[in-house]
C-alpha cells in the first residue's frame, strides 16, 4: 500500500507541476488588466472634476458680468434722473471700464445704451419713456484680449419721467 500511495503522491505533484507551468504568467496579465482599468477610471474622474471646475468658473463669472450690467444700468439710471429733480439727455452708449474699486468686479466692463422710445403729453407736461439696455462684460485677465475666458450678461431697464 505504501508502494501505491507514492505513485499517488508523484501523480499528484507531476499533475501540478505541469497546471502551475502552464498557469505562469497569468498573474501578470492579471495585474496588467486591473492597472489598465484603474487607470482608465482615474483618467475619468480627472476629466470629471476638470468640466465641474469649468462649470463652476463659468457660473462665477455670468454673476459677476450680471453685478456689472445692474451697476451699469444704475449708474445710467443716476445720470438720467439726478436728485436734483432735473432730467439730463439720454445719452446714446456709454461705457463703464474702470470698476477696479469695486471688490468683486475687476476684469469687467459695462455697455449701456439709452433710448428715448416715446414721449406724450399726460396733460400736466410731457412724458418720457426711456429704455436703457447694459451688457456686463468679465473675463479672467486683460476683457480686450483675444483668448480670454468671458462671460456677459444683458439687463434692460424701463423707466419714465414723472
Amino acid at each position: 500500500m505504501d508502494n501505491l500511495t507514492m505513485q499517488q503522491a508523484t501523480t499528484a505533484n507531476t499533475y501540478l507541476s505541469t497546471a502551475s507551468k502552464k498557469q505562469q504568467g497569468s498573474a501578470l496579465l492579471m495585474a496588467i488588466f486591473i492597472m489598465v482599468v484603474l487607470m482608465l477610471l482615474g483618467t475619468a474622474l480627472v476629466k470629471v472634476l476638470s468640466t465641474s471646475s469649468e462649470g463652476i468658473a463659468q457660473e462665477v463669472l455670468g454673476t459677476r458680468a450680471l453685478m456689472a450690467a445692474k451697476a451699469g444700468a444704475e449708474a445710467e439710471l443716476t445720470k438720467l434722473f439726478p436728485l436734483n429733480g432735473a432730467i439730463s439727455a439720454c445719452n446714446s452708449s456709454t461705457s463703464y471700464d474702470n470698476f477696479s474699486n469695486v471688490s468683486g468686479l475687476n476684469n469687467c466692463r459695462a455697455v449701456t445704451s439709452c433710448n428715448n422710445y416715446a414721449n406724450h403729453d399726460a396733460g400736466e407736461g410731457e412724458v418720457n419713456y426711456y429704455r436703457i439696455t447694459s451688457t456686463g462684460h468679465c473675463g479672467i485677465g486683460n476683457v480686450d484680449s483675444d483668448g480670454v475666458v468671458l462671460s456677459t450678461r444683458r439687463v434692460q431697464v424701463e423707466a419714465r419721467s414723472l
